[in-house]
């Protein structure tokens, strides 16, 4: 229908625009002056030998009960002297780039996938805000020919309907185009209520 192409036009063009709005700024690591710096995309950087190279981090895989493969956090092995730190890159992210005024401990990923380390994804909480913020990000779903296809009032719910929670993070944050043939866009709650009914 002509509302369901006029707002898949403007979820397209929102995600264009913040992707290509993201220039990349470089910060030092603290307790690794001169030797490392992080991006606010989620890159890191070592200045160590005669020319700078981006790392390559690893992330762990864990079998879920379900027998799915779930990825870790992002980590790298940093060298200072020649001891060897272990550290995770959203929250090398998070130390450079967001005041933590109120000391909160965890940093969440916003969109939940632990691959997306870009800054605007990453913020200072607690384990309760992450579950809280998981259960209340609306997504939907559009098929080939600009039709709603699924809209959930979380990823958690997708999950639930047979949809795997890191494979529509991975639409969502750009990495991938589409997923089970369709594309992901997440919708604030007036949206989701305009299209289910539900308030």
């Amino acid at each position: 229908t002509a509302k369901n192409q006029y707002l898949l036009k403007y979820l397209r063009k929102d995600k264009e625009i913040k992707m290509a709005n993201t220039e990349i700024e470089w910060r030092d690591i603290a307790g690794f002056e001169g030797q490392y710096e992080v991006s606010n995309t989620g890159l890191i950087k070592s200045l160590k030998g005669k020319t700078e190279r981006i790392m390559k981090p690893r992330r762990k895989k864990f079998i879920k009960k379900d027998g799915s493969v779930e990825l870790g956090y992002e980590e790298l092995i940093l060298n200072n002297k020649g001891v060897q730190y272990s550290k995770l890159v959203h929250r090398l992210v998070a130390m450079a780039f967001i005041e933590n005024h109120d000391n909160k401990p965890e940093v969440n990923h916003i969109d939940e996938d632990k691959g997306n380390n870009s800054v605007e994804n990453l913020e200072w909480g607690t384990r309760v805000e992450r579950s809280a913020k998981a259960q209340s990000q609306a997504i939907l779903s559009i098929d080939e020919f600009g039709t709603v296809e699924k809209n959930y009032s979380s990823m958690n719910e997708g999950g639930r309907d047979g949809y795997t929670r890191s494979s529509i993070s991975y639409v969502l944050s750009g990495k991938r185009k589409k997923y089970k043939d369709l594309e992901w866009y997440k919708i604030n709650n007036n949206v989701y209520s305009l299209l289910t009914g539900k308030y």
